[in-house]
């Protein structure tokens, strides 16, 4: 059986979006540094008051750092125009990218790092990374039509279709990327997702700020958001250890505690950090002895 290529392209397709910062997701390590630790996979609480949890890790003398998008420090994407979408997740939200979803396997999605002009992917995952992508590999032309005259009103829907198509046919990449000389209209695009939709599903973020909103009718996803909220590192030093909270503004968080390459604490030890940390901002306290704490004896 062939492996399934789909998690592993979404995850290519979200870098393209999003940029180098995506890359460092879940590794904010000093480059050449070498580190043990203990981590956890990754929580969310509802209803986070974010201000007032960083405002009381400054007051108690905790370092803040921030912000971050992704685990970047420069800003990407760009503004979330979508004044329900901002009243949900904050001004401070940026879009990554829009997808729409053909079929299991053929999808178009709206890439914006916010450094670039926007562009459009067009993917096949029945190709694996080393088959070259063709023109029979697009959806229907009618169907990207109107798809990308809701994203972009100002482009030439038909001359994107052609690039498109006069790329796939010379690539010997397993997509197809064209540029777009045009703003994209994201509350358009939102309203028909919203209109369409039976069911929206909004998954927890673990301190990245990354919010993958998709937009289902009758189970079948047609269409989906890549939302960034700013996220923060709560850090405190205990022994010579550096104590981490990776927290964003949509409620999500992760642990992690570093030492030299090697060292290990006991677990009583670094769960009555974490849990005093958590009492001191505001955080659920009661939670730290649940959560599952990996070992990692080195980065290398």
């Amino acid at each position: 059986m062939r492996t399934d290529p789909r998690s592993s392209r979404r995850r290519f397709i979200a870098a393209l979006s999003g940029g180098a910062a995506f890359g460092l997701a879940g590794c904010l390590a000093t480059p050449g540094a070498n580190f043990a630790s203990y981590s956890t996979v990754g929580d969310s609480v509802d209803d986070l008051d974010y201000a007032a949890v960083l405002d009381r890790a400054r007051s108690a003398g905790y370092g803040v750092e921030a912000p971050f998008y992704v685990n970047g420090r420069d800003r990407i994407g760009l503004p979330l125009d979508v004044p329900a979408l901002a009243d949900r997740f904050g001004e401070d939200a940026r879009v990554l990218h829009v997808r729409f979803t053909y079929s299991e396997t053929k999808s178009l999605e709206g890439g914006f790092t916010g450094a670039e002009a926007p562009r459009l992917t067009f993917v096949d995952d029945e190709l694996g990374f080393a088959q070259p992508f063709r023109p029979v590999n697009l959806p229907p032309d009618d169907w990207l039509r109107e798809r990308i005259a809701l994203l972009f009103p100002d482009a030439e829907a038909d001359e994107l279709i052609a690039d498109a198509e006069t790329a796939a046919s010379r690539t010997d990449d397993s997509l197809v990327s064209v540029g777009v000389d045009a703003d994209p209209d994201f509350a358009g695009t939102h309203a028909a997702f919203a209109e369409r939709a039976s069911e929206t599903t909004v998954p927890a973020t673990q301190g990245d700020g990354w919010i993958n909103l998709g937009y289902s009718e009758n189970g079948t996803e047609f269409g989906s958001f890549a939302i960034v909220v700013p996220s923060a590192e709560i850090v405190t030093r205990d022994a010579g250890h550096r104590y981490e909270i990776k927290l964003d503004s949509a409620g999500g968080f992760r642990l992690q505690v570093r030492l030299p390459a090697g060292e290990e604490l006991p677990e009583s030890e670094y769960r009555g950090v974490f849990r005093e940390m958590f009492e001191t901002v505001g955080l659920p306290a009661e939670r730290v002895d649940d959560y599952e704490f990996e070992y990692s004896p080195s980065v290398w």
